[in-house]
């Protein structure tokens, strides 16, 4: 399945109308299959299924769920006639009674070749469908640099949908504090200047490194305890173009693998603002053709088809809300 926004919207409206069915019973099945699996150990698995679901206490769940299942199976029997492997991103196959009535059998079966791979095998029967994979597909995948430092140490992570990798770690040579007074204190002081320069330097350097070399970066999220990230921000040390990523700055507790999860867990808002930023930027852009008159742009149902059966569409907006 392709990752276009209209594939991508496509994907969200499907997923609303499964999460809005519901079965009388745990008779709705879910089946997730990863593309490396064989589809015939899948349907055997389903045979297998269709032996437990004959015990069920409650006779029209029994029935709902040994059809649902016949269904599944047979869907796979007509699908392995043209294709001897799942899809390049696997598939999510979806069927049961959604009539949500119990004088009434409505089955029905959907099935889902999604944006990104299923990496879960799953057989799952209940009330209703399992879409918590799928939907973690939905959030946003851009990457998003990650850095926690003060003046002992620094580490660089990035994350990417709800992944976080640990790129790398930095410690640092700067003392700490001195009891010392008179001349020794102040070589002391100077000697400490010069090493946390030095660290600041190393960490530039390899911030630089790091996020200049990641093609889909969105946006640098920067933490750590006290006002050495604010220091070394204002310090003029990174390169432009990895300055202006920087979206926002927080504090955190710790610079270790525990500052880079403190960091994703209080970053919630600066990430949902980077995508309204972006929602907002396409919205301006119309805006500016729209007022410019150039026939750039277009709303309306009528002129939109018109231009869409032309092939003249660069950009097309979609409220989410318009079904």
């Amino acid at each position: 399945m392709p990752t276009d926004s209209k594939s991508l919207y496509q994907f969200k409206r499907m997923l609303e109308e499964l999460e809005g069915k519901r079965g009388r019973g745990t008779e709705l099945i879910s089946v997730y299959i990863t593309p490396d699996t064989e589809l015939a150990k899948v349907m055997q698995q389903l045979r297998d299924e269709q032996g437990t679901a004959s015990n069920i206490k409650s006779k029209s769940t029994r029935k709902n769920v040994l059809t649902a299942l016949e269904r599944i199976i047979q869907f796979l029997r007509t699908y392995m006639e043209n294709n001897k492997k799942p899809p390049p991103h696997g598939m999510a196959i979806f069927c049961g009674n959604v009539a949500g009535r119990d004088d009434v059998a409505d089955i029905q079966l959907y099935w889902i070749e999604p944006p990104e791979p299923v990496t879960v095998r799953m057989y799952r029967c209940d009330q209703q469908f399992v879409l918590e994979p799928l939907k973690e597909m939905l959030q946003i995948k851009e990457t998003i640099g990650l850095m926690v430092m003060d003046r002992r140490e620094t580490t660089f992570a990035t994350l990417r949908g709800k992944h976080v990798e640990i790129l790398r770690k930095l410690t640092s040579a700067v003392p700490g504090k001195h009891s010392k007074g008179g001349q020794s204190s102040r070589r002391f002081e100077r000697l400490i200047e010069i090493a946390a320069h030095e660290y600041a330097k190393r960490v530039a350097e390899t911030a630089n490194e790091i996020f200049s070399q990641i093609p889909d970066l969105r946006a640098i999220i920067v933490g750590g305890p006290g006002p050495t990230k604010e220091d070394f921000l204002n310090s003029g040390l990174l390169h432009e173009s990895v300055q202006k990523k920087i979206a926002g700055v927080l504090d955190t507790g710790y610079t270790d693998e525990q500052g880079i999860k403190e960091l994703v867990n209080k970053a919630g808002e600066i990430l949902a603002d980077l995508e309204i930023l972006k929602e907002k930027s396409l919205i301006q852009k119309f805006m500016e053709e729209l007022v410019a008159g150039r026939g750039l742009a277009a709303y309306g149902e009528s002129e939109i088809r018109r231009a869409l059966e032309q092939g003249a569409v660069e950009l097309l907006l979609i409220s989410e809300g318009l079904r």
